[in-house]
């Protein structure tokens, strides 16, 4: 019978080799390179966005000096 430890424990993947020539890896990594990039755009623009209303908010108020 199994232990409960082996139970609970998330499957092993199991590596196998790949099919992609190295133009096609190539590919690829640039690709997700720039998703990265526009992902991080993404992210500090909505934070700038957040910040932005936050001291509006707060200087409308009157709370912030």
């Amino acid at each position: 019978m199994m232990a409960r430890d082996d139970l609970d424990r998330m499957p092993r993947t199991e590596l196998k080799e790949s099919n992609w020539t190295p133009e096609e890896r190539t590919e690829f990594l640039r690709r997700r390179r720039g998703r990265n990039w526009l992902l991080l755009a993404a992210l500090g623009a909505f934070s700038m966005m957040i910040y932005g209303i936050a001291l509006v908010k707060l200087h409308e108020f009157g709370q912030m000096w």
